[in-house]
């Protein structure tokens, strides 16, 4: 049963905090249902997901595992999500996805409109401001940390290569930002900043030109938000 967002354990009766998979006190498992839309897990009660808000429905199908978890080291469930995969932690709720599957993801729910349901899983929590550095499920190699898209406070991992690492309950944050239209304002924002830097480079250039003895510009080596959405998901 719930109740004002919080669980109680099915075996022990101890409290749980909404979203979490497992009771700490026994180890149960509390959340036992699976969203389509964001691969949150929620509590067989819930009607709609604790993570994006959206209805819930049928679960996605896993296949074998073939990646282990960077942090817990354990074999992590995996879902064709388009053209790409989610990697899922059992243990503690992170998720790897891969390249083309973030970017599908994100293209079919950024054409959603927002709702309050989303509205909520935007405000689900502070970012982790801790820092740490995850290595690659896939290369082992460390990944570098990015505020996707800029201003989201969703802190994530991304392996060039391969794919990013979100922590418990970060990829909804990241859905409802997409369906907020915060993918829109950073393409916007990142638009506006290059034609800014084409203009000063244009004008340094000129007066390169006209001062004597002026030594010509350095080139610009790319835009201030040189981040995962530019990295993956800005179209021109």
């Amino acid at each position: 049963m719930s109740e004002a967002g919080v669980l109680t354990c099915p075996s022990c009766g101890a409290a749980v905090a909404e979203g979490v998979r497992r009771c700490a006190h026994c180890g149960v498992p509390v959340a036992t249902v699976r969203c389509a839309v964001c691969f949150q897990m929620s509590s067989a009660q819930a009607l709609h997901c604790s993570g994006c808000g959206h209805e819930l429905g049928l679960e996605p199908i896993p296949r074998e595992p073939s990646l282990e978890c960077p942090d817990c080291r354990v074999l992590m469930t995996v879902f064709d999500c388009g053209p790409g995969a989610l990697h899922d932690c059992g243990r503690c709720g992170g998720q790897f996805v891969e390249h083309p599957a973030l970017r599908d993801l994100l293209e079919r729910h950024e054409r959603d409109a927002p709702s309050a349901a989303s509205a909520r899983a935007r405000a689900a929590g502070p970012a982790d401001v801790r820092v740490r550095y995850v290595a690659c499920p896939a290369c082992r190699a460390l990944m570098n940390r990015k505020n996707f898209g800029g201003d989201s406070g969703v802190i994530v991992d991304v392996c060039s290569k391969h794919g990013t690492w979100f922590d418990a309950g970060e990829l909804p944050r990241v859905v409802a930002f997409a369906e907020s239209g915060g993918l829109a304002r950073a393409r916007r924002r990142d638009r506006e900043a290059r034609e800014q830097l084409r203009h000063e480079n244009a004008e340094r250039r000129i007066a390169a030109v006209t001062v004597p003895g002026s030594a010509a510009p350095h080139d610009v080596h790319d835009s201030v938000l040189t981040d995962l959405l530019r990295e993956l998901f800005t179209r021109d």
